[in-house]
């Protein structure tokens, strides 16, 4: 039995889902059926009751479910207390970011922390926001820069930072350019081009239009926001962003509207609440505290 595989199984067991869960901890779906079946093989048990929609645990499932939450938990506070004694661990800040770190000005917070703290090393790792939570969890980065889209309070210490809202982006040319704001139901017969899923954007976009009664017609799909605003300028549909992010791409040929059902969300930063805060990052928490006091518009 492999530590993976518990983890596996938990996340199926809290999607019910396997091509979510699959999702969730970026692997293929038929990858994540077989190593549930290796541990159902291993321990001689059905886990899962299995349907085209959903799965559920069965008894054996549930009572290995309370097992498996126990044997995680002790194996991340394992981590975390071993690498109290590694000496380069007192002496590094790893720090695990969304691809906003530009639009958002945190370069400029990790430049200005790293010169006036030049004993620590500072490592970054950029991800999707699942990504950059695997990587918290399983104690691979101290800190996440992250939007907190769903986060759990219970499960890690959320710093909030930046607060940013959703904003509608239209061609100059388009019906809606001259409004300063929309409903955004009124959008519902628009084609509309999206952030790749694996961005938290995309699903605060996409709750966003249903919650205003609709499933928006999703033409295109671009990991890369450039990209999106290009595309919007041209004519060929509309988008869901966040305003500074439209902003900081300061595209003359877009209109950015604001959507009369404010969405609004925070970018943070982000620890595991179990973890013991190292020297370095109690440092990086009261200097980012101190930066944006200094540095907010």
């Amino acid at each position: 039995m492999e530590i993976r595989q518990l983890k596996f199984f938990i996340k199926v067991a809290e999607y019910k889902n396997f091509t979510l869960a699959a999702e969730e901890i970026c692997i293929s779906q038929s990858s994540l059926s077989k190593h549930i079946k290796t541990l159902e093989n291993e321990l001689g048990v059905k886990l899962f009751d299995r349907s085209k929609r959903s799965v559920k645990l069965t008894e054996a499932g549930i009572e290995l479910l309370n097992y498996a939450n126990v044997m995680i938990n002790t194996y991340n506070e394992m981590h975390i207390a071993m690498n109290e004694y590694k000496e380069s661990n007192r002496k590094t800040l790893t720090i695990g970011t969304i691809p906003v770190m530009t639009q958002y000005g945190i370069p400029s917070l990790i430049a200005s922390f790293a010169k006036k703290n030049i004993d620590i090393d500072i490592n970054i790792t950029e991800g999707t926001g699942p990504e950059i939570l695997s990587f918290l969890d399983n104690a691979k980065i101290d800190l996440a820069l992250i939007r907190t889209v769903s986060l759990s309070g219970d499960s890690y210490k959320i710093n909030p930072l930046i607060d940013d809202d959703l904003v509608m982006i239209v061609s100059k040319n388009h019906q809606f350019a001259k409004k300063t704001s929309v409903d955004l139901a009124k959008a519902s017969k628009e084609n509309f081009i999206f952030l790749d899923s694996g961005a938290g954007i995309y699903d605060i976009s996409l709750k966003a239009c249903r919650e205003s009664g609709f499933e928006p017609k999703i033409i295109y799909n671009y990991s890369r926001i450039e990209t999106i605003i290009g595309i919007v300028a041209e004519g060929i549909g509309i988008s869901l962003l966040m305003r500074k992010v439209v902003e900081f791409f300061n595209n003359k040929d877009v209109v950015m509207v604001d959507l009369e059902q404010r969405v609004t969300t925070n970018l943070a930063l982000v620890a595991q609440a179990q973890k013991k805060s190292t020297e370095a990052m109690r440092k990086f928490y009261s200097y980012t505290d101190e930066w944006l006091k200094a540095n907010k518009a």
